[in-house]
């Protein structure tokens, strides 16, 4: 009874904590640190068009390659990223001037732990539309899968997931940009860590791989 109790507490506890991380200025100082290194990226790099990546902690940590189509890659993942903040991140990319010459958008996991102020589907079409606005090719990133549990697994509201992910594949149909499905990774061992969101090794080199494989079949 005890240990139930314990593991209940452990998921209250984690859903409580993603919900003040995203719902505190913690979010919008990942957001200025993140913009920071944008416009480092921008002094190195002049008038290059590289290959920016924009999500939450499973883009934060992937290891993608230096360069792909020929370009540089940046990534400008954030942990705790939900659509409403990487929205705002896309926004001030216009206000800086940074030109990316393939934006590839990876958010919704997050917005199945919390319900945001905005609507995702909202939130969601209008990175799209600001992130081609930017002069970009737009690639769309559908949600990993989760494990059956795990400290963070248990959190996730499923039905609000699945509503996301269909939100992220329909945006792609309704405006004819690629979708890179990686609703199912084949690997060795789990895809998974032990909190039941976030990749393993194996599950990185599977996302990582479906990603670039799929931008470098159809580079701008």
């Amino acid at each position: 009874m005890r240990k139930r109790f314990l593991v209940g507490f452990i998921v209250l506890a984690s859903a409580s904590l993603v919900y003040r991380l995203l719902d505190t200025p913690v979010e919008k100082l990942r957001q200025n640190a993140t913009l920071q290194r944008v416009q480092d990226f921008m002094a190195r790099h002049g008038s290059e068009k590289p290959v920016a990546f924009v999500g939450d902690s499973l883009v934060e940590s992937a290891n993608f390659s230096p360069a792909i189509c020929g370009r540089p890659v940046f990534n400008a993942g954030y942990a705790g990223a939900i659509a409403s903040g990487v929205l705002q991140l896309v926004k001030e990319f216009d206000r800086i001037k940074f030109s990316p010459g393939i934006v590839v958008i990876s958010v919704g996991v997050n917005d199945g732990l919390v319900v945001d102020r905005r609507p995702f589907a909202e939130s969601y079409q209008e990175i799209v539309q600001r992130a081609g606005a930017l002069g970009a090719k737009v690639f769309v990133v559908s949600l990993a899968p989760i494990a059956g549990s795990g400290v963070l697994a248990n959190a996730i509201d499923r039905s609000r997931f699945a509503d996301i992910d269909r939100v992220i594949r329909q945006t792609a149909r309704d405006r004819s940009i690629p979708l890179i499905d990686v609703g199912t990774l084949q690997t060795q061992a789990s895809p998974q860590v032990e909190d039941g969101i976030h990749l393993s090794a194996d599950g990185y080199a599977a996302w990582t791989g479906t990603i670039e494989s799929t931008i470098g079949g159809q580079c701008p």
